[in-house]
């Protein structure tokens, strides 16, 4: 299978993702079942990120889905991976771009209000609050920052100077990483096979009785 065009038939753009079989597949390749994510991370070649944005990608999608004492965590199944090649073979030039700004602008905002140099010393309690404050937004808020999103994309797009407040740049990065993140989570093998309900061979349909009842409260691995 070419990854090239595995990863386009995802039919998607930076956050929102439709799963296809191709798709799945190049997930799946993303998770090593013989090493440790900690091991995969260090070995694996980066497309897109440099080292320092890897590193903060693997941490902060690990506090939007960290591991627990019976399910692994967002970069245990591969998701940093998975992201990481997407932007590099997906995402349009100018997406690319845009992600990088705001990337670069939430990294470095960081960097300044907690007074460290090196991405791999931030904590989680260095990031949560910036995840908490983007993600919980209201609704006069959102829309704002939607605005500003907008003004500032047309601004790269024509090529002029446009100031990337903190919080846009947050928000629009941030809120894309998670929906992606728990997209590519639920699909990846281990997730599918070991954590949600899951029949290789569907049988009849029950429409009458409980999730509890069907698969022990158990979403469908799909």
């Amino acid at each position: 299978m070419d990854r090239r065009e595995a990863l386009k038939k995802i039919g998607m753009t930076f956050g929102f993702a439709i799963g296809t079989p191709a798709a799945l597949s190049l997930l799946q390749s993303c998770t090593s079942n013989d090493t440790s994510a900690k091991n995969r991370q260090e070995t694996a070649k980066l497309h897109f990120f440099d080292a320092e944005e890897a590193t903060f990608i693997a941490k902060t999608v690990d506090i939007i889905i960290p591991p627990t004492d019976n399910i692994p965590g967002a970069t245990d199944v591969g998701v940093p991976e998975f992201i990481d090649q997407y932007m590099d073979e997906v995402v349009s030039k100018k997406e690319q771009k845009l992600t990088k700004n705001y990337l670069s602008n939430i990294i470095t905002n960081l960097k300044e209000e907690i007074g460290k140099e090196e991405v791999a010393s931030f904590t989680a309690d260095d990031i949560e609050p910036i995840i908490d404050e983007s993600l919980n937004k209201s609704p006069e808020e959102e829309k704002y920052i939607m605005e500003e999103v907008n003004t500032y994309i047309q601004a790269v797009n024509n090529g002029k100077k446009h100031v990337l407040i903190n919080d846009v740049a947050a928000y629009a990065f941030l809120t894309n990483l998670r929906q992606l993140t728990i997209w590519s989570f639920k699909n990846s093998r281990e997730i599918g096979e070991d954590v949600l309900a899951y029949d290789t061979v569907p049988g009849r349909q029950e429409g009458c009785i409980s999730v509890q009842q069907a698969t022990g409260g158990r979403a469908w691995s799909l």
